[in-house]
């Protein structure tokens, strides 16, 4: 592995989350408008388009842990990576280009959603790594992606407002060329540990990793909270457009919610210092019951705006939490393979049938579908209280910095 650069600036930990912020300006626009566009470019129900959201969500238990297992034996893991981004982005051309209908739509919504989501856990492990050599800490790092979220939301809202949804389009294939040069020029070779093991034995590592009950409790109970916010990830941006807020007022909630996150991720050692990783997860559950029933009733005005500060608690909180257990419960010829589940669970299956859910949900009943998913983020709080029993003796106990 190449010498550390000396300054913060040139650092590992600073290249990664140049790449990270890039990814996380293209999910910025995706995530918020992405629905919007599917429902007044293409003219797909609810239901449709939920279904589009969801096909990679759910296909993610069979691509994700492909994807680590591949990752996690790659010669240098920016590989996989740097391929994945390249394939995304003409997978997203022909998305926006090429797709008329529901079924071609549903096809290539796939392919490109696929290969984005697939990046998400690979740029974590990277980041978590890269922290962990104390030139930036992981709040920072993970704080400043998640200020190219913001900027996505703010900025995509005031394109779209004065030239269309069109402007998605443009947004999305600029942001993934980004991601591409960014990690093609600015990674450091990160070569993996584990890349002479023998398949067999990384397979047995995988298999040991699925037979952990504290992991397996981990993975459920985050996957639970997180999946929790398919309703408004899916269909915040429609509910409030229904109720006659403005492009720019839905892109500043978003840029909002996304802010507290920020503070919250940029005062982390704070938190730490008082709160354990457990607790931090059941905090977030708590947040999202409490967001989830209020935002139920469809309210508007001022009141919108603590119920978005609740993202730091709903989302960062039980995020955090899980990355901390994650990093410290799992070892490394594991660590890919360990977020990739994580992600292929919260970010996948769970959500996926939550966003189905949801989209018939918006159909049938509106704003209240919120409802549904303060119970699921009670199921997820609930399963975490198993979390508050000590792990094993043997588990190590280093955390990143």
């Amino acid at each position: 592995m190449s010498a550390e650069p000396t300054s913060v600036f040139t650092s590992r930990a600073a290249r990664v989350t140049l790449v990270m912020s890039c990814l996380f300006a293209t999910t910025g626009v995706t995530l918020v408008f992405l629905p919007r566009w599917l429902e007044i470019e293409r003219g797909l129900s609810g239901a449709e388009i939920g279904a589009v959201l969801s096909l990679a969500q759910l296909a993610r238990i069979f691509t994700g842990p492909a994807i680590a297992f591949w990752a996690d034996g790659a010669q240098d893991r920016r590989t996989p990576f740097q391929l994945m981004a390249i394939a995304a982005i003409a997978a997203y051309a022909a998305f926006f280009f090429l797709a008329e209908g529901f079924w071609p739509l549903l096809v290539l919504g796939f392919l490109a959603l696929s290969l984005v989501q697939a990046l998400v856990p690979l740029i974590e492990a990277a980041i978590l790594r890269a922290t962990a050599s104390g030139k930036m800490n992981y709040g920072v790092a993970r704080g400043i992606g998640s200020v190219a979220f913001i900027f996505a939301n703010v900025i995509g809202g005031v394109l779209i407002s004065r030239f269309g949804l069109g402007a998605v389009v443009v947004w999305v294939l600029s942001a993934l060329t980004l991601v591409i040069a960014s990690s093609w020029l600015t990674l450091l070779p990160d070569p993996s540990q584990h890349q002479n093991t023998a398949s067999s034995a990384r397979l047995k590592a995988v298999f040991d990793l699925v037979k952990s009950r504290r992991f397996l409790v981990l993975i459920f109970a985050c996957g639970l909270i997180q999946s929790a916010h398919a309703f408004y990830y899916g269909f915040s941006v429609m509910v409030w457009r229904g109720q006659g807020l403005s492009a720019e007022t839905v892109g500043l909630l978003w840029a909002f919610g996304v802010s507290v996150e920020v503070a919250f991720l940029w005062s982390l050692g704070f938190f730490e210092r008082r709160f354990s990783p457990e607790t931090l997860i059941l905090a977030g559950a708590g947040g999202g019951v409490l967001r989830w029933i209020a935002m139920g009733f469809a309210p508007t005005g001022w009141v919108l705006w603590p119920l978005q500060a609740l993202h730091a608690l709903s989302f960062a909180a039980a995020h955090v939490g899980a990355m901390r257990l994650l990093y410290r419960d799992t070892p490394d010829a594991q660590a890919a393979m360990a977020q990739t589940l994580y992600s292929t669970l919260s970010g996948g299956i769970l959500i996926g049938a939550s966003t189905l859910l949801s989209g018939v949900l918006y159909d049938a009943v509106g704003a209240q579908g919120y409802w549904a998913m303060a119970l699921i983020a009670l199921a997820g709080g609930t399963l975490a209280l198993r979390l508050l029993n000590p792990p094993p003796a043997h588990v190590p106990s280093a955390t990143p910095h």
